[in-house]
């Protein structure tokens, strides 16, 4: 692709050459559209995981409730994010995307929605870290130095973790190429995308190695390295005191409740990822343009809080009981009143 012309020049001619037919999964339309139906059907099921959390939490579970609400409520936040406030249109294979939700009306720019995304994202990975330090810090004995870590410690790696998590803004903020020349080169990978890519809104992302982009990949490195190092540990230890006869058999179960509980919540919803991300390593290793199907991929994003809700309500026994409870009720025949009436005079 040729430098000298513009990006407004290669859409008034090149780009009229183009014969490629969209279907209607293709277009802005409708991702924004099933993006905010699939917010109206995700919502409820969220509240009602937190209706159970506040509600429904014995008294036992006070403290691990709180973690659980917490990486409950940044799965919401992704949710509420891809769905509804950024919705972004994502020209994959080429690194340019259109955020076309809420806050585009805001004229919020994409650059700078895409790090709020990371800010969500960053949320996600301290509650996780959060969660499984402190089934970490139940089972650990007091003879481990890890034992000796307090709340000023713990508030301090949270603070930590999640301005890690944060560095993947740096990246994109930090950026000085040219938009008009990086779309121009997109295109050698994407000659003819939905015309929404020579839209203002869209905005394309350098992949080059720098001090940032190194940066963003240590910290994601360390973030991955503490959650391995913390449930591995955690589970040595949790096999160790299910040998330990001073152990109530209560104590032992709830134990090993908790630690299920924590890795179902915690890892469930990457397993909605795991249909887009065969789909978008066929587009990468095709070459092929296939807005649809990029366009449904972006769909699994939002659906990640319905997979960790669902673990929240199977792995949990007390929520689980309550559901079973109310959909008992629910289906369970009704006696008439007059019938009752009857019976109790006899």
């Amino acid at each position: 692709m040729s430098s000298q012309i513009s990006l407004q020049d290669y859409f008034l001619t090149n780009y009229t050459k183009c014969s490629q037919s969209f279907s209607i999964l293709s277009t802005p339309e409708f991702l924004s559209i099933s993006s905010k139906t699939e917010f109206i059907l995700i919502l409820p099921i969220n509240i009602f995981g937190f209706y159970c959390i506040v509600f429904h939490s014995p008294r036992y579970m006070k403290e691990f409730q709180w973690h659980l609400f917490h990486l409950q409520f940044w799965f919401l936040m992704l949710t509420v994010f891809y769905s509804l406030l950024t919705t972004p249109f994502q020209f994959y294979p080429a690194q340019v995307r259109c955020s076309i939700g809420l806050l585009h009306h805001l004229n919020i720019s994409s650059q700078y929605q895409m790090c709020i995304v990371h800010f969500v994202y960053s949320g996600i990975a301290t509650s996780v870290i959060a969660l499984f330090e402190n089934r970490h810090k139940h089972l650990v004995p007091s003879t481990d130095i890890f034992y000796r870590i307090n709340n000023f410690h713990r508030i301090l790696i949270g603070i930590l973790n999640f301005s890690a998590g944060l560095t993947n803004s740096m990246p994109v903020l930090m950026q000085d190429e040219s938009q008009e020349l990086l779309k121009l080169k997109y295109l050698e990978v994407l000659p003819c995308p939905i015309n929404l890519y020579f839209d203002s809104c869209s905005f394309a992302v350098v992949k080059k190695a720098d001090i940032w982009s190194t940066l963003a990949y240590s910290s994601n490195l360390l973030i991955a390295i503490e959650i391995i190092f913390l449930v591995v540990h955690s589970y040595m230890y949790l096999r160790k005191s299910q040998l330990i006869t001073t152990f109530s058999a209560r104590t032992k179960q709830l134990q090993k409740a908790f630690f299920k509980a924590a890795i179902a919540q915690a890892s469930a919803p990457i397993f909605v990822l795991v249909v887009p991300i065969f789909l978008l390593a066929y587009v990468y290793s095709t070459g092929a343009y296939l807005q649809g199907l990029i366009n449904i991929c972006i769909l699994f994003i939002p659906a990640n809080s319905v997979l960790s809700t669902a673990s929240l309500l199977i792995f949990n026994a007390p929520y689980r009981n309550f559901l079973k409870q109310l959909l008992v009720s629910r289906t369970a025949p009704e006696v008439s009143s007059s019938r009752v009436a009857a019976i109790s005079s006899v």
